[in-house]
């Protein structure tokens, strides 16, 4: 303690860390945001987006409340304010994070995922999700790089024709059929099938039932 009954004061490698610790929170609930904003077509993300979001929410609140006695915050009631504004700030960030959850349930990519073949290659899986407007799974694409792994903007559209019963037949097979592509067959035995770009993911081509309506 000083004479004047205060904390000594921190010395300038303390305040340079607690800079360091505030600029870094920040960074992490900035990339929180924009996790939550959009997951863009990253398959971790899209798979674990939420849990990483909180998670980085949770050190960005930690970061916030330790940097104030790291940067030299002398008096109680300084800590205390910063205190309070690392708490205010954690709030704020999980609100969004619960509001981005709510509305993200909406999105056509908001329930589970589930494998439904990988290629002869191993390059690439097709996999599935419930539609809210169909009885049939809907399907994407993704590339399989690790942590690079990417998802198809769209999903396949197949046997979207309004003749019949097309859009409530089951899929009875769907896996790939060459190097790049994918075919979809029915339990009624009609198939259609997708070629696709492996560098992009999007469709170059389409034969059978998975051609576009007129």
């Amino acid at each position: 303690m000083t004479t004047d009954g205060l904390p000594p004061r921190r010395g300038r490698t303390r305040a340079v860390l607690g800079t360091v610790m505030w600029v870094l929170s920040v960074l992490l609930l900035v990339t929180a945001a924009a996790i939550i904003r959009d997951s863009g077509r990253w398959v971790v993300l899209l798979d674990h987006g939420s849990a990483i979001a909180i998670v980085l929410i949770c050190l960005a609140g930690v970061l916030l409340a330790a940097a104030g006695p790291v940067f030299g915050l002398r008096t109680p009631r300084s800590r205390g304010v910063a205190y309070v504004a690392a708490a205010c700030l954690t709030l704020c960030a999980t609100c969004g994070w619960f509001v981005g959850e709510q509305a993200g349930e909406l999105s056509s990519r908001a329930t589970s995922v589930s494998l439904v073949a990988v290629s002869a290659d191993g390059g690439f899986a097709l996999v599935s999700r419930d539609s809210y407007l169909s009885d049939r799974d809907a399907m994407w694409l993704r590339s399989r790089e690790g942590l690079w792994s990417r998802e198809s903007e769209h999903a396949f559209a197949c046997f979207t024709g309004y003749d019949g019963d097309s859009e409530q037949d089951p899929v009875e097979w769907a896996g790939f059929t060459g190097p790049n592509q994918v075919t979809v067959r029915l339990r009624d035995g009609r198939s259609g099938s997708v070629d696709f770009d492996g560098e992009t993911l999007t469709v170059t081509g389409r034969q059978g039932g998975c051609g576009l309506p007129a």
